[in-house]
C-alpha cells in the first residue's frame, strides 16, 4: 500500500458501494467504538466532499474523511482509520492528498473540531489549536485549523 490514491467525490457522484464502505466505517467508528449517539450521517454529507480509500476487493473503506464549507471556512470531518489498517500512516497519506486537494482550489486554511485523543495527530501534522476545548456529541473537542 504504498501508493494509496484517495477519491474525492461528493455523495451525488460517488457509487452504493462507495456511500455503503464510508459509511459502514463511520458507524464502526464513531457509533459502535466511540459510542457516539448523535446521527453519523447527516444532512452536511449531501454536499460534502466525502474523501476516502477502499479496499482492493471495494468491500470496505480504510480511511475516510470530509470536507465542506461552513460560514465560508473549509471544515474536515468526521475523520476515520479502520481498525484493521491503523498504524499504516493512511490518516497522515490521507490528510496530505486532502491539504493538496484544497490547495489546488485555492482554500487558504482548513479547520476542525478534534477529539481530544487525535489532537497529538493534528498537532503532528503542523495544525494549531484555535480556542478553549468543547463538549460535542459527548466527547471533548478542540477547534484546530491548518494553514495550506
Amino acid at each position: 500500500m504504498e501508493n494509496e490514491k484517495f477519491t474525492f467525490k461528493k455523495i451525488a457522484e460517488m457509487t452504493g458501494r462507495e456511500v455503503y464502505c464510508v459509511a459502514r466505517l463511520r458507524i464502526d467508528t464513531f457509533v459502535t467504538e466511540q459510542k457516539i449517539t448523535d446521527p453519523e450521517l447527516d444532512d452536511q454529507d449531501l454536499t460534502a466532499i466525502q474523501v476516502f480509500l477502499l479496499n482492493e476487493n471495494q468491500t470496505n473503506a480504510l480511511a475516510v474523511c470530509r470536507l465542506f464549507v461552513n460560514d465560508g471556512k473549509w471544515m474536515l470531518g468526521r475523520v476515520a482509520v479502520a481498525k484493521a489498517a491503523r498504524g499504516q500512516n493512511l490518516g497522515t497519506k490521507m490528510m496530505a492528498q486532502v491539504h493538496e486537494y484544497l490547495q489546488k482550489l485555492g482554500a487558504k486554511r482548513l479547520y476542525c473540531h478534534a477529539q481530544m485523543q487525535a489532537k497529538p495527530f493534528y498537532d503532528y501534522l503542523g495544525y494549531q489549536v484555535q480556542g478553549d476545548v468543547f463538549t460535542e456529541a459527548g466527547i471533548k473537542h478542540v477547534m484546530m485549523a491548518y494553514d495550506l
